[in-house]
């Protein structure tokens, strides 16, 4: 018997303690969306689905707000770009100014990772586990 599709979705993301940073909020708040949209929608039936949920310190903030799926980062898997753009809430956080990560399309740039782009990042892996 074969091993199910197995899929696994780590959000990377700086722990602000009592300060949530909107755009890393954001993009937790799209997954568990994007997730729970594929689970209804039964096209993660038969899937193994595990969300790891990896808070960094502020030394490591150039890592914030990344979405690797099965080591895989999700603008490698869609072909997107990344860009840093100015974040005042990490900066005021950390007390220095701070730019953070941010994925770009064409000329959109999203700080905030969307629901939709998670969705498709997802999609497209799972039909390669599939494959395999």
């Amino acid at each position: 018997m074969t091993e199910p599709p197995r899929i696994l979705v780590e959000w990377r993301h700086l722990d602000l303690g009592e300060v949530a940073c909107g755009r890393c909020t954001d993009t937790g708040t799209n997954l568990l969306n994007a997730i729970v949209q594929l689970g209804q929608e039964h096209l993660l039936d038969g899937v193994e689905v595990e969300v790891k949920n990896t808070i960094l310190p502020p030394s490591q903030v150039d890592e914030s707000n990344i979405v690797l799926i099965n080591g895989i980062p999700l603008e490698k898997i869609l072909d997107a770009g990344i860009t840093l753009t100015e974040c005042a809430c990490c900066s005021d956080f950390i007390g220095e100014p701070v730019r953070c990560r941010a994925v770009t399309t064409g000329r959109d740039v999203f700080e905030a990772i969307p629901e939709e782009m998670l969705r498709a990042a997802i999609l497209e892996v799972l039909e390669q586990e599939k494959r395999v």
